[in-house]
């Protein structure tokens, strides 16, 4: 891998459970873990798509972010409904969660949350709170190629919950809250956040496993759908209709990248 070498990473992981990380330190070790993440997931490469996500994700940031960040936007070709966040600006979205999106602004509402607990350092703050030992040998597995490649893979977590595992109720309550705001300020429908929260709730009880990534690192309570809405409440009525909840052209990408799923 390129950027920092290995022994700058770990000493700079050091400083970082010891101390407050700045941005600028946030972002270069975000982009140097979310490289090794990358390396081991099966992303889909497809331009369109993944043109389609940022544009989103783009709408989002250019709203939210106050620090001026590279953003990124993953597609991973996995089926188990998941999104996480990286230091840093990364957001892997996996191509079952899109499936399970109803409406454009379903999917907008779960990339509002990751972006949020970047905006809001919550990452950053989960890497900081892990203990020394399990942050050096995540980045060491995931930089140098002496773990097999399940032990990297377990050491990494490919789904997000390893170092960056079950945010706080408070965290998740900041997200949802910060999301709503960046949604409206956006132009898009907030209430496709808990119109998403019903919809994976719904499914987690029929089939509990194939949402088991999910809920391992978002926990979802009553409460927080209920605290959604009622900020959504206090936005008149007049002003919700006038945002986008849905756009033909999600139907086109939910299509195509469930076409490309079963394909690669």
């Amino acid at each position: 891998m390129k950027g920092l070498g290995l022994g700058a990473v770990l000493g700079a992981l050091l400083v970082m459970s010891a101390c407050d990380v700045s941005v600028a330190q946030e972002d270069e070790l975000g982009d140097e873990y979310a490289a090794a993440i990358e390396s081991q997931l099966p992303i889909i490469e497809d331009s369109a798509s993944a043109a389609w996500l940022s544009a989103l994700g783009v709408r989002l940031t250019s709203v939210a972010d106050r620090e001026s960040r590279d953003w990124h936007f993953y597609l991973v070709d996995d089926s188990t409904v998941n999104a996480f966040a990286v230091p840093g600006g990364h957001i892997f979205v996996h191509r079952g969660l899109i499936d399970r999106a109803g409406s454009y602004s379903e999917l907008a509402g779960v990339l509002g949350h990751e972006v949020a607990h970047v905006t809001l350092r919550h990452s950053v703050n989960q890497m900081r709170s892990r203990t020394k030992t399990s942050v050096l040998v995540t980045v060491f597995c995931a930089i140098v190629s002496v773990c097999s490649s399940t032990a990297a893979q377990i050491a990494i977590d490919v789904g997000g919950q390893a170092l960056f595992a079950k945010y706080s109720r408070d965290d998740e309550s900041q997200a949802d809250s910060a999301a709503v705001g960046y949604l409206v300020e956006a132009g898009i429908d907030p209430r496709g956040i808990p119109a998403m929260f019903g919809r994976l709730a719904s499914e987690r009880q029929r089939d509990p496993s194939a949402l088991e990534g999910w809920f391992g690192s978002h926990p979802l309570e009553q409460s927080r759908v209920e605290r959604t809405n009622e900020i959504i409440s206090t936005i008149g009525p007049s002003r919700l209709e006038t945002l986008v909840r849905d756009d033909p052209a999600f139907v086109s990408f939910k299509e195509s990248v469930r076409a490309l799923g079963a394909r690669q």
